[in-house]
């Protein structure tokens, strides 16, 4: 009894605390934003099985998609703190607002010119030894999916700017209108859109995401645009801050080509198998690290200023809840890989020989989830106290790791070597990130 209501009053006191509230509401809207995406890999997968069309878009999508990760991710994760620190600072507000705007649509439309010279290049030298068809319906995909990158940019920073205003449910539900729109597409217009119809669904998604972002911070009075000011101290802050960031997050991102050209050699559909093998887990780490990563980032941004220590105590305390839940979910998964894929991908084009080959790929994948969600929260942290540097050199001990690891195992195990090397790649990343955080901890003299 005297358990029950100790544990009753920590649960109240943990309800009252509007992080706590905050990090439940937004893990609750993902929840549904990313079962709704399941639903619509299900429904791919179901409609495509592991076949070469899967394939093209799938490489059809990585540099729009990889570019949006790297370079306007660590544009958005620099742009958070310093966008706080500016809020402290006075009143220009406005100017710095306008400033980022401007830097933002600017990368996006440069990133989408050089997506575009880059990608003959691309296929020519990294996805070689296909036939002309494949290589068609990879740049035909492609076209249609390059305007993503600046819908992209534009919905990374308007979403931005809801997560510092408090405004998370927001800016976690918008995710699910790319879904939607290519669930509409693929139940009524596959005939006519044809092999375009996942690229053509993407674009539509990520236009209509940008559209319902801009509509909120509108309605909420969100901008405060001004004459930019290109020459304020924290837009000179991020100017320094971008370059590690970005090399961190391009070293780190290197990790799926890598892992897809290693796919590419081997038979096909494979590069569908690693990506399905991929979903249970990522749909894990996906509610997890928006959930608690959205949330605690401005948070430590905030609480960094105002009490270090504290944030140092609340970072480690939260880091040991997070590997023990998100350990305790992926072991449940582990043990019932081969019934989920059955109950969630069996059908029409996917067979029961591909649900063996993925349900095997799952359950390697599992393994490295706490480690890869906990390594991500401690990312965050160490982004507000600006440590982004260390970032860099993590980042290239895990891309050469993962480059030699996969070259090992592929040999040895084909694609379920390739998600050996993930996993243990992931472990490694992790271990190296919280050593350097113990380490700062000690350093600033914070026990």
């Amino acid at each position: 009894m005297k358990f029950v209501n100790t544990f009753r009053t920590h649960l109240t006191t943990l309800l009252k605390n509007p992080t706590v509230v905050n990090m439940i509401t937004v893990g609750l809207i993902t929840l549904l934003v990313k079962g709704l995406g399941f639903f619509k890999e299900m429904t791919v997968g179901r409609t495509y099985g592991l076949s070469e069309l899967l394939d093209t878009f799938l490489i059809a999508v990585l540099i729009p998609g990889f570019m949006n990760n790297v370079f306007m991710s660590s544009f958005q994760n620099v742009f958070v703190p310093n966008y706080i620190t500016e809020q402290k600072a006075g009143n220009r507000l406005g100017a710095f607002q306008s400033a980022s705007l401007l830097l933002t649509i600017g990368m996006g439309l440069l990133l989408s010119i050089g997506a575009y010279l880059f990608t003959d290049v691309f296929l020519e030298y990294i996805f070689d030894g296909h036939t002309a068809a494949f290589y068609l319906l990879v740049r035909q995909q492609f076209y249609w999916m390059l305007p993503c990158i600046l819908f992209w940019s534009l919905s990374a920073f308007f979403a931005s700017l809801l997560e510092i205003k408090g405004k998370f449910r927001y800016s976690a539900i918008y995710p699910i209108i790319t879904a939607l729109v290519m669930l509409v597409l693929l139940k009524f217009f596959r005939t006519q859109l044809g092999n375009q119809t996942l690229s053509i669904g993407m674009l539509l998604g990520s236009f209509t995401e940008m559209s319902y972002l801009l509509f909120l911070i509108v309605r909420f009075n969100l901008l405060q645009l001004k004459k930019p000011n290109f020459l304020l101290p924290n837009i000179q802050m991020m100017y320094r801050q971008l370059p590690a960031k970005t090399a961190a997050l391009l070293l780190n991102g290197m990790a799926g080509f890598v892992n897809q050209i290693f796919a590419s050699r081997l038979l096909v559909g494979s590069i569908a198998a690693i990506n399905y093998g991929l979903k249970i887990p990522s749909f894990i780490c996906g509610i997890l690290i928006i959930a608690v990563g959205n949330v605690a980032f401005p948070y430590f941004s905030k609480l960094i200023h105002e009490d270090r220590k504290k944030a140092y105590q609340i970072m480690f305390r939260t880091l040991l809840n997070v590997f023990v839940l998100t350990a305790i979910a992926s072991a449940v998964v582990f043990f019932l890989s081969t019934p989920i894929i059955t109950l969630l991908f069996q059908k029409g084009s996917f067979s029961a020989n591909d649900t063996k080959i993925v349900s095997l790929i799952q359950q390697i994948l599992l393994v490295y989830v706490p480690f890869y969600v906990s390594a991500m929260l401690i990312i965050k942290f160490l982004t507000s106290i600006n440590k982004n540097h260390f970032m860099v050199i993590a980042s290239v001990v895990s891309l050469v790791l993962n480059i030699v690891f996969n070259f090992w195992f592929a040999k040895l195990a084909g694609v379920n070597g390739i998600a050996m090397a993930t996993t243990l790649v992931s472990i490694i990343n992790f271990a190296i990130l919280f050593l350097f955080l113990r380490y700062q901890r000690k350093k600033e003299g914070h026990r």
